[in-house]
């Protein structure tokens, strides 16, 4: 059984460790499935540090879909950490509410990426926006947010990893 919080979530990252299986598969609206493929994640502590080898592959490729990362611990205790994909490109993350989340924009699309786990289930989710909003309100009234601006932004696309723990977490 994993170990939890005092709020009864499991510890970040630590439960997270181990061997991960399934499939990605890539969505447009409504609901049309671009694509599906297998993939694998190894998550586990680095020897000798305080970061987390977060390693995916993709396709069974281990030379076109390998993305060997590392899961850094900026703060813990407030849950900041960051993710160095060993190519000048780091992503600041937050484990917040049991989700380890990032939202970063790169050529004109903004990203939120987003893993939970679930008992034996880690799921990861990618859903991306153009950065340009395409309406703006404004409200009147109560419940108005007092006249500000809001910006709406539609959904271009969603990706979804759905993963299985295949070989228990080192201890």
């Amino acid at each position: 059984a994993a170990r939890v919080s005092a709020q009864g979530a499991p510890r970040f990252p630590e439960d997270w460790f181990g061997q991960w299986s399934g499939t990605l598969a890539t969505y447009a609206p409504p609901d049309s499935v671009r694509n599906r493929i297998p993939l694998t994640l190894e998550i586990a502590r680095e020897a000798g540090g305080s970061a987390v080898r977060w390693r995916t592959v993709f396709n069974a490729d281990t030379v076109r879909g390998l993305r060997d990362y590392r899961l850094l611990v900026r703060d813990a205790a407030r849950g900041h950490y960051a993710t160095d994909e060993g190519n000048g490109i780091v992503l600041e993350e937050t484990f917040i509410a049991g989700a380890l989340v990032s939202v970063f924009e790169v050529g004109g699309r903004v990203l939120e990426s987003r893993y939970t786990l679930r008992g034996d289930t880690l799921t990861h989710d990618i859903t991306w926006w153009s950065a340009t909003p395409e309406s703006t309100t404004r409200g009147e009234g109560a419940n108005s947010e007092q006249g500000m601006a809001v910006r709406n932004f539609r959904v271009a696309g969603r990706q979804q990893a759905v993963l299985t723990r295949r070989a228990a977490r080192p201890r």
